[in-house]
């Protein structure tokens, strides 16, 4: 895991002054990518468990996969490269004081708008089908949702299935360097928040 930077294929060869800026954006653009590769494993895994709800293992699940099949992925060095770059060009987009003019106009309208709604009576139903709503009740599908507990996915698909095996493999795996005893550390943060 350390030749991330390397297997990408991204350069490390910039001048001293902007090196370190360079790396943090070529690290956080694979962080990016790692990040999402694990949030859409844990959306199919969660699909092929039959539950509507992602969960916090979910998300770990993902996050663990990630770790062991990441460099695996085809089109990292693409993926990266294209964050990279919106990285890139958002630091150099200087913002223009006129945009900044346009956003304040635009949120003094808004709250204008919103004095003018929040002064306004609220009229009573206008006839006896129309009923009032607590908005402060659920409704019995948003309690269902909320109550969805964790199952494992027992589908064989090639993502449940090698989700389902990294799990297991991480109950015995020991980091062996640097970045892979970040990840580890994090993951088993997550992990531990949710005993």
């Amino acid at each position: 895991m350390e030749n991330l930077i390397l297997k990408t294929g991204f350069d490390n060869s910039v001048d001293n002054s902007s090196k370190s800026e360079e790396y943090q954006l070529q690290m956080m653009s694979l962080m990016t990518v790692f990040m999402e590769n694990a949030i859409k494993t844990a959306e199919i895994y969660t699909k092929h468990s039959n539950r509507k709800t992602i969960t916090s293992i979910d998300i770990s699940l993902g996050l663990k996969k990630e770790l062991f099949t990441f460099l695996d992925n085809d089109d990292i060095e693409e993926r990266a490269l294209a964050i990279f770059n919106e990285f890139k060009n958002e630091e150099l987009t200087p913002s223009s004081s006129d945009n900044e003019d346009e956003s304040e106009e635009e949120y003094n309208n808004e709250d204008e708008s919103e004095e003018e709604y929040n002064n306004e009576e609220l009229a009573p139903p206008s006839s006896d089908n129309e009923k009032f709503v607590d908005i402060g009740k659920k409704n019995e599908s948003e309690e269902e949702e909320e109550e969805e507990e964790f199952k494992k996915s027992e589908c064989e698909c090639e993502i449940c299935k090698k989700t389902n095996e990294c799990v297991e493999l991480w109950k015995t795996w020991k980091p062996t360097n640097r970045i892979e005893e970040i990840l580890y550390s994090s993951i088993q943060n997550i992990d531990n928040s949710l005993i």
